[in-house]
């Protein structure tokens, strides 16, 4: 079939390699949270690469007191009233955060604020408290304080959305995966990794299965025919791709040379960086079948690049030795 934008997929299982592209990949996360150490038992399991993920309470503390919102309609001396409830940013004064729990009514010319409680995170106690500063008719103001330390412990103890993301698109850049622009979470995995694409679908519903929260991830894949105009589309991507990413290698490169980096570890690992966008490049040569000419300037620019990176790097190691 071929879909809207007349990119060909082929379903089925027994299909020869040969006559293939690749793969498409979609996925969406929704509001994904699993309990880390449940995450981390299902890489294990499955043996999905996965070198570790810290959790900032910091983070969860934030997270917990923003996902607690009320929308309030109340008639007031004969008047509709709308009131939300929710908290905002108050002070970080050393090891303590704060947020404050605050009442908007909403009017025609300005909305009237009104604090009700100060929400903070003590960092040296490692504890979450609250102080009520007034009560409110429209909401129970310690109910919805008891939710958000509730929700906090939750938080603490999971991955969210943000970081599953992280490592989900490092392992499809792994298999050298293109983002599709013209789709939020569409990816291409070339033909020599497409197989590899189950363990992520597979992956993805175990988290499903382990999710909290109620919106469901979605994951699913179809095949890619290798002909003429698939092959044009995905190279039209591939340069959209390549060339955002060499010049944003140029850019880091020109960047340690003229602040005069003395890492040569981190000099290094942007040599490395270099040579593995080229090989990528030679790969999807391969795929192609053409010559990927049109990002030759910006290869060209990040092998002299390179070779100033090697030779500082050389020379900071030498006078190390010395």
């Amino acid at each position: 079939m071929t879909n809207p934008n007349q990119f060909m997929v082929v379903q089925g299982n027994n299909l020869d390699e040969t006559q293939l592209l690749g793969k498409f990949v979609y996925y969406s996360l929704g509001d994904v949270l699993v309990d880390k150490a449940e995450f981390e038992n299902i890489c294990n399991v499955m043996d999905f690469p996965y070198s570790g993920r810290r959790i900032s309470v910091v983070d969860a503390f934030r997270s917990a007191t923003g996902r607690v919102m009320r929308r309030v309609e109340a008639n007031s001396r004969g008047s509709q009233e709308i009131f939300r409830i929710y908290c905002r940013d108050n002070m970080h004064n050393g090891q303590i955060y704060s947020r404050e729990l605050v009442r908007e009514t909403v009017g025609l010319s300005t909305n009237r604020y009104e604090k009700l409680a100060n929400v903070c995170y003590d960092r040296s106690k490692d504890q979450m408290y609250c102080n009520i500063e007034q009560n409110d008719p429209t909401v129970d103001v310690a109910q919805l304080c008891d939710e958000m330390e509730q929700r906090f412990q939750v938080y603490r103890n999971c991955l969210g959305r943000s970081q599953i993301d992280t490592i989900v698109t490092h392992y499809l850049a792994s298999l050298d995966a293109l983002p599709i622009s013209i789709y939020g979470k569409l990816y291409f995995v070339p033909r020599d990794h497409m197989h590899k694409v189950d363990l992520f679908e597979d992956f993805l519903e175990a988290l499903n299965r382990a999710n909290r929260n109620d919106k469901p991830l979605i994951v699913n894949s179809f095949f890619v025919a290798d002909d003429d105009k698939q092959r044009e589309k995905m190279t039209a991507e591939f340069y959209t791709l390549v060339r955002k990413e060499a010049q944003e290698y140029q850019e880091r490169a020109a960047y340690l040379i003229n602040n005069a980096s003395q890492s040569p570890a981190i000099l290094e690992r942007w040599i490395n960086r270099i040579r593995e966008l080229e090989e990528k490049k030679q790969r999807f040569e391969a795929l192609f079948r053409k010559q990927l000419d049109e990002t030759d300037n910006e290869f060209d620019t990040l092998r002299l690049y390179s070779q100033e990176l090697q030779m500082r790097a050389m020379g900071l190691r030498a006078n190390k030795a010395a």
